[in-house]
């Protein structure tokens, strides 16, 4: 019996052996700890909070712009689109007085309203021109970009737009957790909360302290537990709070600068989809949470899980990998927003 059970524990090693030896030459980025830990951080968080002067398309405003009057084509297996950029460094037209019996409305967010993989005829925004001439839409959502930086936005050119709404969209894959972590300062430019920032990083290495201990379990951990950690602290108060602070004040700019406000809440590809990635990761249940915050604070909001949602809907709307709007996504997309907001009879 003894010589059985060394047996096996001998088999055993060796196999451990064996993998932990693969995950080393696979992962090779995960075999130091501290590196492990400083990818971990930047998983959780999917999303920049600290900018520093020097790096690429540093903004002391933003954190970071895209380069202003600039022309780029992208080019993935999935899709090839061009980026024209305006004088401020948006994707979007350039400011000018409001004329006599146009509307405007004024869009802020990130990659999801972007229009990642399409050209701009195919975008929200032009899409939104389309079903209403009398419509011009100003984008001012960037890649990368989360709802501080919309607040930011608002503050610096809503006097400018002169919007008749101001729409919001919050993609709940990334935007929450850094929305506490970022805050607009006097000067209207991003700031970090760096406390916070050693708080959120701390738990995090707390939570993953137990699985950190080979290069095989950090693997595993990087790819599937940390996702669902980043939903888990997304949808806890304190961090859903974050986000309503900010949409109060984007709120309150709207008022100031007599337009309406409203925000449309946006999902991941898997949280659509649902299934069992969805069960383990519970990506709905902060986008849920934070709808009902909004109505809670008298905010319009609109979340796409209503009208989006289930693996067919998941194909239909966004790219395969890139997990962005394809060209059918934002037209659906730019229906709600019209059928919602902009119709002549809302």
């Amino acid at each position: 019996m003894l010589r059985k059970t060394l047996y096996i524990l001998f088999v055993a090693l060796c196999a451990a052996t064996a993998v932990e030896s693969y995950a080393r030459y696979r992962f090779a980025d995960l075999v130091d700890r501290s590196r492990f830990e400083d990818m971990a951080f930047i998983r959780l968080l999917n999303s920049g909070v600290i900018y520093h002067p020097g790096t690429g398309n540093y903004d002391q405003r933003f954190g970071f712009l895209l380069t202003p009057n600039s022309r780029e084509t992208v080019h993935t297996d999935e899709y090839r689109y061009t980026i024209r950029t305006n004088s401020l460094g948006f994707r979007t037209h350039e400011l000018e007085p409001k004329p006599q019996g146009q509307r405007r409305l004024m869009l802020l967010g990130d990659s999801m309203f972007f229009g990642v993989g399409v050209d701009y005829p195919a975008s929200i925004p032009a899409l939104l021109e389309q079903m209403q001439d009398s419509l011009k839409v100003y984008n001012f959502s960037t890649l990368g970009h989360n709802t501080t930086q919309s607040l930011i936005a608002a503050r610096a050119f809503s006097t400018q737009v002169e919007p008749d709404l101001i729409l919001c969209g919050v993609f709940i894959g990334n935007d929450l957790i850094s929305n506490a972590l970022n805050y607009a300062d006097e000067q209207n430019h991003i700031a970090t909360h760096h406390q916070q920032v050693a708080t959120t990083r701390d738990r995090l290495l707390a939570a993953l302290a137990p699985y950190a201990w080979s290069t095989t379990t950090r693997a595993l951990v990087y790819s599937i537990y940390i996702p669902r950690l980043r939903y888990q602290l997304a949808a806890e108060t304190d961090i859903i709070a974050a986000t309503i602070r900010h949409l109060i004040e984007i709120k309150r700019t709207a008022g100031a600068a007599g337009s309406d406000f409203a925000t449309l809440l946006i999902y991941p590809k898997d949280a659509v989809g649902g299934g069992l990635i969805e069960q383990w990761s519970q990506s709905r249940d902060p986008g849920r949470r934070l709808a009902r915050a909004c109505r809670d604070q008298g905010i319009k909001v609109l979340d796409l899980l209503d009208h989006i949602t289930g693996t067919a809907d998941e194909r239909r709307y966004y790219f395969e990998q890139d997990g962005h709007f394809n060209a059918t996504g934002n037209t659906r997309v730019a229906e709600l927003i019209y059928e919602h907001w902009l119709e002549p009879t809302h």
